[in-house]
């Protein structure tokens, strides 16, 4: 039942009125918005403390628009949502920390890496000619916006 976010079977949510590229491209200008904005909170709270604020920020954020029920969860979910919890959080502080000690742009492009190989290594059918052509623009241009 994690993927249902509706209160009621029959009632729609957010989720289900937006394309999914809008709540897509959102997700990610939401992400790196936030890791310009939060940069001024190093001196203050440190990378953990701008990691716990963005991420106490983006759960309330969700809960606003999603308000899962609690009680709907087995408990295989309930360990599936605090290993995602834990894990996005160790992230979230890797971040941030990499952001603290390198440039904005390169740690962009550094992360951006992972879900990009990602895709590149899943979409490797040699029929496709498309395939070798975009998969070689995607890492030049995340190259590329790392020297910025």
């Amino acid at each position: 039942m994690v993927a249902g976010s509706a209160s009621s079977p029959g009632a729609r949510g957010v989720t289900d009125r937006v394309p999914a590229w809008t709540l897509a491209v959102a997700a990610m200008l939401s992400v790196q918005v936030a890791a310009a904005l939060s940069t001024h909170l190093f001196d203050t709270v440190g990378p953990a403390g701008t990691a716990w604020l963005r991420l106490t920020a983006g759960a309330a954020v969700f809960l606003t628009i999603s308000r899962p029920r609690v009680r709907d969860l087995s408990r295989g979910d309930i360990g599936t949502v605090l290993a995602l919890g834990v894990s996005t959080g160790l992230v979230t502080v890797a971040f941030s920390s990499a952001i603290d000690r390198i440039p904005l742009g390169t740690a962009v492009a550094i992360e951006f890496l992972g879900p990009l190989g990602v895709a590149v290594f899943h979409d490797l059918d040699p029929r496709r000619l498309v395939g070798p052509r975009w998969r070689s623009q995607a890492f030049s241009s995340s190259r590329s916006h790392g020297r910025a």
